[in-house]
């Protein structure tokens, strides 16, 4: 709690700054460094995954990348600034020149700082979320600034900066070729009330899981839900290398995980989360034409429900996480809006049971995805409390 006191406390003197430096500054100077910002961080966004490649050493892989987003973002706002006082042609008294300003100029200025500012915050304080430092993520996620910020960001804005930090620092959804279950064709998403009681008090057991596997220099974000009290299942190639996952929860739980099994030929991991306070979602059969939803977080970022449909259940091989082997599992087909965050993601009855495991998704249709059913891992998931002693988590996929 006290460092998110102290984050909080931080990140008010920074919005205050730039209210000031708005106000002083005026419209024309304020837009004009918000664009230089954006431009630094398309810059960023192209830039960062090209030299991460070129980096031989995954050590050292996140951190050039982090540093050199944070300069182009730096340079951006300073390029913004000249060029707005070029703009305005600047005067050789840049005091006189801030009498000048009327109200209307001082107070646009100074809105539009704290706006872009805000989005800056909640860009770096999501990336910051994902990297799995455990201080640094319990700060994040119960800072009040932060929260209130996320909360009165409108939704495709939030998801937007979920996508640029996905883009970025997290590794991808697997994508299958093969047409599962004979589906060769995306279809459009049935209508389902999302926010019905069952389906939002299942919301409440789906988890966000974050690491960093350090061997490959990368971020990995995905999602979970409660299986046992305490007990997360997610994909194994969500927590692949992560040595100190952390789980979190729409409450604002933050709690630091273990991997207590770890099956890469199946994709499912089970983590063990002390203190974790959610209730354990049943499980269901899916059957073809069933309405559902895929809960998750997309690229790391907000919670979400999607509709969902049941296309085809089949026997299928599929490659374990690795490319090495391949088993055989039942799977669901579903016509939905599967992204990369939703690995280990529940596929939820309208009832609020838990039919499938979101692992992969079509790789030519976007809104086909593929969900391990729940029916052939019953028996291990009535056994996950038992499961207390930590194992290895493998080795990271690079992506």
């Amino acid at each position: 709690m006290i460092a998110a006191r102290l984050l909080d406390l931080l990140l008010v003197l920074v919005l205050c700054v730039y209210l000031g430096e708005g106000w002083r500054n005026g419209i024309v100077r304020s837009v004009s460094a918000i664009l230089g910002v954006a431009a630094g961080g398309v810059a960023a966004f192209f830039a960062m995954p090209i030299v991460a490649a070129a980096i031989p050493s995954p050590e050292w892989r996140l951190t050039v990348s982090v540093a050199l987003g944070v300069l182009l973002l730096i340079g951006g706002h300073l390029l913004g600034v000249a060029i707005g006082r070029s703009i305005e042609g600047r005067r050789p008294d840049d005091r006189r020149r801030s009498t000048d300003l009327t109200t209307a100029e001082r107070l646009l200025g100074a809105v539009a700082n704290v706006v872009a500012s805000a989005l800056v915050i909640t860009l770096v304080a999501g990336s910051v979320a994902q990297l799995g430092v455990p201080v640094l993520s319990q700060a994040v996620n119960r800072s009040v600034v932060i929260g209130t910020i996320d909360r009165i960001t409108p939704g495709p804005v939030a998801e937007g900066l979920a996508r640029v930090r996905s883009a970025i620092f997290e590794q991808g959804l697997p994508t299958i070729d093969d047409a599962l279950g004979g589906i060769a064709a995306s279809q459009d998403p049935p209508d389902v009330d999302t926010a019905s009681d069952p389906l939002a008090a299942a919301a409440r057991s789906v988890a966000r899981i974050n690491g960093t596997a350090f061997a490959c220099g990368q971020n990995q974000t995905g999602s979970g839900f409660v299986v046992a009290p305490e007990r997360v299942v997610t994909n194994a190639h969500v927590v692949a290398g992560v040595v100190q996952p952390i789980v979190e929860l729409p409450d604002g739980q933050t709690l630091d995980a273990r991997v207590v099994w770890f099956d890469p030929e199946g994709d499912i991991a089970i983590l063990a989360v002390d203190g974790l306070d959610a209730a354990p979602l049943e499980l269901a059969d899916p059957a073809i034409g069933d309405d559902a939803v895929v809960d998750g977080y997309p690229h790391g970022g907000p919670f979400t429900s999607k509709p969902a449909k049941v296309l085809a259940i089949s026997n299928e091989r599929v490659a374990d996480i690795y490319g090495d082997g391949w088993s055989t599992r039942e799977v669901a087909t579903v016509a939905a809006e599967v992204q990369p965050g939703n690995s280990g993601g529940p596929l939820i009855t309208l009832d609020g049971r838990v039919a499938g495991v979101v692992f992969a998704r079509n790789a030519e249709h976007a809104n086909l995805g593929y969900a391990t059913t729940v029916g052939q891992l019953s028996e291990l998931f009535a056994g996950a409390g038992e499961l207390t002693a930590p194992v290895e988590p493998g080795s990271c996929v690079a992506g």
